[in-house]
């Protein structure tokens, strides 16, 4: 069984904005199965990276390339999700990773203005900025707990230069001050189920939770096989195996 993916009119936004957000992605029932898992789920805090902003605060982010048989990897091979981007990419893709950023309450640090191009170009060797990234809610994410921040239609500037800023890697603000100028702000508000698709190109960042509730979200990200790395890295390209979409809430593990 599978469900409705992106529209048609939701590709052109994506290409249009760098990004398109699919209100009630995922239903209650798989969220409500994701939230017990992972918030239950003692190992994404014994696996997780502490990623310090440029003031110190610390974000957590438990990240894996290899999928597999649990619940995470249902929600990452669903052909929901990866037809999607196969949509918005116009070719088969691969995955490359899968992340749980965990950003707690009064705590939880920011992450600065980057791309993701910015440093998986360098890192990983993509040739092509031909990836996307998924965010979905596992809670709710508004301005107070440090919501996802885009500038509307900034990947067509192309990448920008970054640079170490605290464990992170930024972009160069000569660049994002003058994109600022140009391009709107939006706060990406989610309620839990709904998934931005993002271009890796496009300009983001999130401010610090300053609020009593945490901010999760569950992070799939794929790329074209014609920009699959073209020099050995860290990386590691799996066979993306596709799930029906019933997967979710047939897993019993």
């Amino acid at each position: 069984m599978n469900h409705q993916g992106l529209s048609a009119k939701q590709v052109e936004d994506f290409h249009r904005d760098g990004y398109v957000i699919a209100k009630g992605f995922y239903n209650q029932q798989e969220i409500a199965k994701l939230q017990s898992k992972a918030f239950n789920d003692d190992s994404l805090y014994n696996r997780a990276w502490d990623k310090k902003d440029a003031t110190g605060t610390v974000s957590k982010v438990c990240l894996w390339q290899e999928l597999g048989d649990d619940l995470y990897s249902m929600f990452s091979r669903g052909r929901r999700l990866t037809d999607s981007v196969e949509m918005l990419l116009g070719e088969p893709v691969v995955h490359t990773t899968t992340k749980i950023m965990m950003k707690e309450p009064f705590v939880g640090g920011a992450w600065e203005w980057h791309q993701d191009y910015g440093y998986w170009c360098n890192d990983n060797y993509h040739l092509y900025p031909k990836l996307v990234s998924c965010m979905i809610a596992i809670n709710k994410a508004t301005k107070e707990n440090g919501c996802l921040e885009v500038l509307k239609g900034s990947h067509h500037i192309g990448r920008i230069n970054h640079n170490k800023t605290g464990d992170q890697k930024g972009a160069d603000m000569t660049f994002v001050d003058e994109a600022i100028k140009h391009h709107q702000l939006v706060y990406v508000e989610l309620e839990p189920g709904d998934t931005l698709f993002f271009h890796c190109n496009l300009l983001h960042k999130s401010n610090q939770n300053k609020s009593s509730v945490p901010r999760w979200v569950m992070i799939p990200a794929y790329c074209a096989k014609s920009a699959v790395p073209f020099k050995e890295n860290s990386l590691n390209i799996y066979p993306l195996n596709k799930v029906d979409d019933d997967a979710i809430l047939r897993h019993t593990g």
